[in-house]
Protein backbone atom coordinates (compact mmCIF):
# COMPACT_ATOMS: atom_id res chain seq x y z
CA UNK A 1 0.00 0.00 0.00
CA UNK A 2 2.83 2.35 0.61
CA UNK A 3 4.33 1.84 -2.13
CA UNK A 4 1.22 2.35 -4.39
CA UNK A 5 0.59 5.56 -2.27
CA UNK A 6 4.41 6.49 -3.42
CA UNK A 7 3.55 6.07 -6.68
CA UNK A 8 0.28 7.93 -7.11
CA UNK A 9 1.91 10.57 -4.86
CA UNK A 10 4.35 10.83 -7.94
CA UNK A 11 1.33 11.03 -10.26
CA UNK A 12 -0.66 13.71 -8.87
CA UNK A 13 2.93 15.91 -8.14
CA UNK A 14 3.32 15.63 -11.76
CA UNK A 15 -0.53 16.35 -12.70
CA UNK A 16 0.00 19.03 -10.73
CA UNK A 17 2.77 20.43 -12.49
CA UNK A 18 1.09 19.78 -15.57
CA UNK A 19 -2.12 21.73 -14.89
CA UNK A 20 0.10 24.69 -13.22
CA UNK A 21 1.77 24.71 -17.12
CA UNK A 22 -0.39 24.52 -18.66
CA UNK A 23 -3.19 26.86 -17.56
CA UNK A 24 -5.42 25.00 -16.24
CA UNK A 25 -5.32 25.66 -12.59
CA UNK A 26 -8.70 27.33 -12.57
CA UNK A 27 -10.67 25.19 -15.69
CA UNK A 28 -12.78 24.53 -12.77
CA UNK A 29 -13.27 28.25 -11.54
CA UNK A 30 -15.06 26.18 -7.91
CA UNK A 31 -14.02 23.45 -5.93
CA UNK A 32 -14.70 20.57 -4.93
CA UNK A 33 -16.80 20.47 -8.42
CA UNK A 34 -16.94 21.92 -12.16
CA UNK A 35 -18.96 24.56 -12.38
CA UNK A 36 -21.64 23.26 -9.76
CA UNK A 37 -21.33 20.09 -11.01
CA UNK A 38 -19.26 17.05 -9.77
CA UNK A 39 -18.15 15.87 -13.47
CA UNK A 40 -17.01 18.35 -16.25
CA UNK A 41 -19.97 15.95 -18.09
CA UNK A 42 -22.24 17.60 -15.68
CA UNK A 43 -21.29 20.77 -16.08
CA UNK A 44 -21.57 20.25 -19.83
CA UNK A 45 -25.14 19.40 -18.87
CA UNK A 46 -25.80 22.83 -16.94
CA UNK A 47 -27.48 25.39 -19.30
CA UNK A 48 -25.05 27.96 -20.31
CA UNK A 49 -26.93 30.86 -19.26
CA UNK A 50 -26.69 29.39 -16.13
CA UNK A 51 -22.87 28.76 -16.03
CA UNK A 52 -22.69 32.29 -17.10
CA UNK A 53 -24.65 33.90 -14.91
CA UNK A 54 -22.75 32.01 -11.90
CA UNK A 55 -19.27 32.28 -13.58
CA UNK A 56 -19.46 35.23 -15.74
CA UNK A 57 -16.25 35.60 -17.95
CA UNK A 58 -15.27 31.93 -17.25
CA UNK A 59 -16.79 30.38 -20.13
CA UNK A 60 -16.02 26.59 -19.53
CA UNK A 61 -13.04 25.20 -21.55
CA UNK A 62 -13.69 21.31 -21.66
CA UNK A 63 -9.78 20.23 -21.72
CA UNK A 64 -8.90 22.07 -18.97
CA UNK A 65 -11.56 21.43 -17.15
CA UNK A 66 -11.28 18.00 -18.04
CA UNK A 67 -7.48 17.66 -16.76
CA UNK A 68 -8.17 20.00 -13.39
CA UNK A 69 -10.59 17.48 -12.56
CA UNK A 70 -8.69 14.51 -13.34
CA UNK A 71 -6.32 16.20 -10.58
CA UNK A 72 -8.83 16.25 -8.22
CA UNK A 73 -9.97 12.50 -8.57
CA UNK A 74 -6.32 11.51 -8.37
CA UNK A 75 -5.44 13.30 -5.54
CA UNK A 76 -8.72 12.61 -3.21
CA UNK A 77 -7.98 8.95 -4.25
CA UNK A 78 -4.68 9.12 -2.83
CA UNK A 79 -5.98 10.99 0.06
CA UNK A 80 -8.19 8.04 1.00
CA UNK A 81 -5.14 5.62 0.54
CA UNK A 82 -2.78 7.43 2.68
CA UNK A 83 -6.18 7.10 5.36
CA UNK A 84 -6.17 3.68 4.81
CA UNK A 85 -2.55 3.25 5.43
CA UNK A 86 -2.65 5.32 8.59
CA UNK A 87 -5.32 3.48 10.10
CA UNK A 88 -4.20 -0.35 8.98
CA UNK A 89 -0.63 0.50 9.84
CA UNK A 90 -1.20 1.45 13.28
CA UNK A 91 -1.87 -2.54 14.12
CA UNK A 92 1.03 -3.60 12.36
CA UNK A 93 3.80 -1.21 12.51
CA UNK A 94 4.90 1.65 14.44
CA UNK A 95 3.89 4.41 12.08
CA UNK A 96 4.44 7.00 14.96
CA UNK A 97 4.52 10.68 13.84
CA UNK A 98 4.46 9.57 10.63
CA UNK A 99 0.48 8.93 10.23
CA UNK A 100 -0.55 12.03 11.89
CA UNK A 101 1.51 14.07 10.02
CA UNK A 102 0.30 12.24 7.09
CA UNK A 103 -3.21 13.05 7.55
CA UNK A 104 -2.24 16.55 8.69
CA UNK A 105 -0.64 16.94 5.59
CA UNK A 106 -3.69 15.58 3.38
CA UNK A 107 -6.12 17.99 5.25
CA UNK A 108 -3.49 21.19 4.43
CA UNK A 109 -2.98 19.87 0.48
CA UNK A 110 -7.15 19.99 0.14
CA UNK A 111 -7.29 23.52 2.00
CA UNK A 112 -4.11 24.73 -0.42
CA UNK A 113 -6.02 23.32 -3.42
CA UNK A 114 -9.57 25.10 -2.38
CA UNK A 115 -7.72 28.14 -1.61
CA UNK A 116 -5.55 28.03 -5.15
CA UNK A 117 -9.08 28.22 -6.85
CA UNK A 118 -10.99 30.62 -4.60
CA UNK A 119 -7.73 33.02 -4.50
CA UNK A 120 -7.60 32.92 -8.23
CA UNK A 121 -3.99 31.25 -8.31
CA UNK A 122 -2.26 32.97 -5.84
CA UNK A 123 1.23 32.59 -6.43
CA UNK A 124 2.29 31.83 -2.49
CA UNK A 125 -0.89 29.90 -2.56
CA UNK A 126 0.40 28.14 -5.77
CA UNK A 127 4.16 27.36 -4.33
CA UNK A 128 3.05 25.96 -0.68
CA UNK A 129 0.92 23.69 -2.19
CA UNK A 130 3.57 22.21 -4.97
CA UNK A 131 6.24 21.88 -1.74
CA UNK A 132 2.92 20.11 0.34
CA UNK A 133 2.67 18.07 -2.56
CA UNK A 134 6.42 17.02 -2.50
CA UNK A 135 6.63 16.65 1.32
CA UNK A 136 3.58 13.93 0.68
CA UNK A 137 5.88 12.15 -1.47
CA UNK A 138 9.00 12.45 0.01
CA UNK A 139 7.47 11.13 3.71
CA UNK A 140 5.33 8.12 1.48
CA UNK A 141 9.07 7.05 -0.01
CA UNK A 142 10.79 7.46 3.47
CA UNK A 143 7.74 5.18 5.39
CA UNK A 144 7.83 2.87 2.45
CA UNK A 145 12.11 2.53 2.97
CA UNK A 146 11.31 2.09 6.51
CA UNK A 147 8.93 -0.78 6.35
CA UNK A 148 11.29 -2.63 3.52
CA UNK A 149 14.19 -2.17 5.94
CA UNK A 150 12.07 -3.79 9.10
CA UNK A 151 10.74 -6.60 7.14
CA UNK A 152 14.72 -7.37 5.87
CA UNK A 153 15.91 -6.86 9.09
CA UNK A 154 13.55 -9.65 10.81
CA UNK A 155 14.67 -12.17 8.09
CA UNK A 156 18.15 -11.39 8.71
CA UNK A 157 18.42 -9.75 11.61
CA UNK A 158 22.15 -9.25 11.43
CA UNK A 159 21.78 -7.24 7.74
CA UNK A 160 25.22 -6.31 7.60
CA UNK A 161 25.81 -3.66 4.61
CA UNK A 162 28.92 -4.57 2.66
CA UNK A 163 31.69 -2.15 1.96
CA UNK A 164 32.73 1.46 3.45
CA UNK A 165 30.76 3.06 6.16
CA UNK A 166 30.09 6.54 5.86
CA UNK A 167 31.59 9.30 7.96
CA UNK A 168 29.65 11.82 9.45
CA UNK A 169 30.56 14.48 6.76
CA UNK A 170 28.92 12.81 4.05
CA UNK A 171 26.01 12.03 5.89
CA UNK A 172 25.60 15.83 6.34
CA UNK A 173 26.42 16.59 3.10
CA UNK A 174 23.21 14.28 2.18
CA UNK A 175 21.08 16.63 4.33
CA UNK A 176 22.42 19.78 3.33
CA UNK A 177 21.82 18.24 -0.42
CA UNK A 178 17.78 17.42 0.47
CA UNK A 179 17.33 20.94 1.95
CA UNK A 180 18.77 22.51 -0.57
CA UNK A 181 17.03 20.38 -2.73
CA UNK A 182 13.99 21.48 -0.75
CA UNK A 183 14.73 25.28 -1.69
CA UNK A 184 15.72 24.59 -5.31
CA UNK A 185 12.21 23.03 -6.08
CA UNK A 186 10.29 26.19 -3.62
CA UNK A 187 12.01 28.40 -6.74
CA UNK A 188 11.02 26.41 -9.55
CA UNK A 189 7.50 26.58 -7.93
CA UNK A 190 7.57 30.27 -7.45
CA UNK A 191 9.10 30.46 -11.75
CA UNK A 192 5.70 28.78 -12.76
CA UNK A 193 3.43 30.46 -10.73
CA UNK A 194 4.62 34.05 -11.71
CA UNK A 195 4.95 32.79 -15.05
CA UNK A 196 8.89 33.65 -15.18
CA UNK A 197 9.52 30.59 -17.37
CA UNK A 198 10.75 32.13 -20.71
CA UNK A 199 11.86 35.57 -18.94
CA UNK A 200 15.03 35.11 -19.46
CA UNK A 201 15.60 33.96 -23.48
CA UNK A 202 18.97 31.57 -24.06
CA UNK A 203 20.67 29.22 -21.88
CA UNK A 204 22.94 29.32 -19.65
CA UNK A 205 22.87 33.29 -20.39
CA UNK A 206 20.05 35.77 -19.70
CA UNK A 207 18.63 37.89 -22.71
CA UNK A 208 22.18 37.67 -23.62
CA UNK A 209 23.53 38.68 -20.62
CA UNK A 210 25.54 37.02 -17.76
CA UNK A 211 23.75 39.57 -14.93
CA UNK A 212 20.33 40.72 -16.77
CA UNK A 213 18.69 43.73 -15.47
CA UNK A 214 16.37 42.43 -12.91
CA UNK A 215 14.87 44.21 -10.27
CA UNK A 216 14.10 41.43 -7.09
CA UNK A 217 12.40 43.33 -5.06
CA UNK A 218 9.70 43.04 -7.38
CA UNK A 219 10.28 39.41 -7.83
CA UNK A 220 10.61 38.54 -4.06
CA UNK A 221 9.24 40.99 -1.54
CA UNK A 222 5.64 40.67 -2.34
CA UNK A 223 5.10 37.64 -1.78
CA UNK A 224 1.56 37.69 -0.78
CA UNK A 225 -1.56 39.01 -2.22
CA UNK A 226 -0.69 39.42 -6.16
CA UNK A 227 -2.23 37.19 -8.69
CA UNK A 228 -0.30 35.55 -11.30
CA UNK A 229 -1.12 37.20 -14.08
CA UNK A 230 -1.02 40.61 -12.69
CA UNK A 231 1.14 43.65 -11.03
CA UNK A 232 4.73 42.38 -11.58
CA UNK A 233 7.01 43.61 -14.15
CA UNK A 234 9.28 42.32 -16.28
CA UNK A 235 12.33 42.53 -14.58
CA UNK A 236 10.57 40.94 -11.64
CA UNK A 237 10.46 38.02 -13.53
CA UNK A 238 13.49 38.23 -15.10
CA UNK A 239 14.67 38.09 -11.09
CA UNK A 240 12.92 34.68 -10.48
CA UNK A 241 14.31 32.87 -13.24
CA UNK A 242 17.60 33.80 -12.84
CA UNK A 243 17.63 33.26 -9.17
CA UNK A 244 16.36 29.97 -9.79
CA UNK A 245 18.94 29.18 -12.73
CA UNK A 246 21.68 30.95 -10.17
CA UNK A 247 20.39 28.34 -7.00
CA UNK A 248 20.36 25.36 -10.02
CA UNK A 249 24.16 26.27 -10.27
CA UNK A 250 24.86 25.63 -7.06
CA UNK A 251 22.83 22.81 -6.39
CA UNK A 252 24.50 20.95 -9.35
CA UNK A 253 27.98 21.34 -7.61
CA UNK A 254 26.28 20.06 -4.31
CA UNK A 255 24.96 17.44 -5.59
CA UNK A 256 27.39 16.51 -8.32
CA UNK A 257 29.70 16.06 -5.48
CA UNK A 258 27.54 13.72 -3.30
CA UNK A 259 27.28 11.82 -6.18
CA UNK A 260 30.70 11.40 -6.84
CA UNK A 261 31.58 10.33 -3.15
CA UNK A 262 28.23 7.84 -2.82
CA UNK A 263 28.96 6.31 -6.00
CA UNK A 264 32.14 4.93 -5.22
CA UNK A 265 32.97 0.80 -5.78
CA UNK A 266 33.67 0.85 -2.44
CA UNK A 267 30.51 1.75 -1.07
CA UNK A 268 27.38 -0.30 0.05
CA UNK A 269 25.99 -1.51 -2.59
CA UNK A 270 22.19 0.60 -1.67
CA UNK A 271 24.72 3.76 -1.45
CA UNK A 272 26.41 3.04 -4.46
CA UNK A 273 23.37 2.88 -6.59
CA UNK A 274 21.45 5.66 -5.30
CA UNK A 275 24.72 7.79 -5.71
CA UNK A 276 24.76 6.54 -9.68
CA UNK A 277 21.17 7.34 -10.14
CA UNK A 278 21.66 10.83 -8.26
CA UNK A 279 24.71 11.42 -10.88
CA UNK A 280 22.52 10.81 -13.73
CA UNK A 281 18.99 12.02 -12.72
CA UNK A 282 21.07 15.25 -11.87
CA UNK A 283 22.70 15.61 -15.99
CA UNK A 284 19.12 14.91 -16.85
CA UNK A 285 17.43 17.57 -14.97
CA UNK A 286 20.03 19.61 -15.92
CA UNK A 287 19.25 19.15 -19.79
CA UNK A 288 15.70 19.27 -19.67
CA UNK A 289 16.02 22.76 -17.71
CA UNK A 290 18.09 24.12 -20.69
CA UNK A 291 16.12 22.73 -23.11
CA UNK A 292 12.87 23.64 -21.63
CA UNK A 293 13.84 27.47 -22.16
CA UNK A 294 15.54 26.84 -25.63
CA UNK A 295 12.67 25.03 -27.25
CA UNK A 296 10.01 27.88 -25.64
CA UNK A 297 8.88 25.61 -22.35
CA UNK A 298 6.40 22.70 -24.61
CA UNK A 299 4.22 21.73 -22.32
CA UNK A 300 5.69 18.17 -22.53
CA UNK A 301 9.27 19.15 -21.57
CA UNK A 302 8.24 21.38 -18.32
CA UNK A 303 6.21 18.87 -17.14
CA UNK A 304 9.65 16.45 -17.38
CA UNK A 305 11.35 18.68 -15.70
CA UNK A 306 9.10 19.16 -12.97
CA UNK A 307 8.85 15.65 -13.29
CA UNK A 308 12.28 14.63 -12.85
CA UNK A 309 12.55 17.08 -9.79
CA UNK A 310 10.64 14.64 -8.11
CA UNK A 311 12.71 12.01 -8.79
CA UNK A 312 15.73 13.82 -7.49
CA UNK A 313 13.90 14.13 -4.38
CA UNK A 314 13.18 10.54 -3.75
CA UNK A 315 16.95 9.22 -4.91
CA UNK A 316 17.88 11.58 -2.34
CA UNK A 317 15.35 10.44 0.45
CA UNK A 318 17.01 6.79 -0.58
CA UNK A 319 20.61 7.99 -0.26
CA UNK A 320 19.74 9.81 3.20
CA UNK A 321 18.11 6.64 4.33
CA UNK A 322 20.99 4.38 3.14
CA UNK A 323 23.33 6.66 4.70
CA UNK A 324 21.79 6.61 8.21
CA UNK A 325 20.95 2.89 8.35
CA UNK A 326 24.60 2.56 7.46
CA UNK A 327 26.26 4.75 9.71
CA UNK A 328 28.46 3.46 12.36
CA UNK A 329 26.39 2.59 15.73
CA UNK A 330 26.80 4.02 19.01
CA UNK A 331 29.72 3.17 20.26
CA UNK A 332 31.52 3.11 17.02
CA UNK A 333 33.93 5.75 15.00
CA UNK A 334 33.13 7.05 12.09
CA UNK A 335 35.47 5.90 9.38
CA UNK A 336 38.52 8.35 9.18
CA UNK A 337 39.88 7.26 5.57
CA UNK A 338 36.50 8.87 4.43
CA UNK A 339 36.40 12.29 6.88
CA UNK A 340 40.10 12.80 5.08
CA UNK A 341 38.80 12.20 2.16
CA UNK A 342 35.93 15.08 2.40
CA UNK A 343 38.65 17.87 3.80
CA UNK A 344 40.73 16.97 1.48
CA UNK A 345 39.35 16.28 -2.13
CA UNK A 346 40.96 13.02 -3.87
CA UNK A 347 42.50 11.43 -0.56
CA UNK A 348 40.91 8.33 0.85
CA UNK A 349 37.15 8.28 -0.98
Amino acid sequence: MLLGATLLALCVVVLGATVRLADAGLGCPDWPGCYGALTVGGALATPPAQRAGRWAGQPLDVARARMEMLHRYVAGTLGLLILGIVVLGRRRFALGIAGPVLVALVMLQALLGMWTVTLRLEPLVVTAHLLGGMTVLALLWWLTLRVRSDGARAASPHGALDGRSPGLGLRLLARTALLLLALQIALGGWVAANHATLACQGFPTCNGSWWPAADFADGFAPLVGRLADAGMSGPGRIAIQWVHRLGAMGLFLVLGTLAVLTGHARRPAPIRRAGRMLGALLLVQIGLGAATVLAGAPLALAAAHNAAAALLLLVLVALNWALGRAAPRIGQRDDPHLERGLARPGVGV
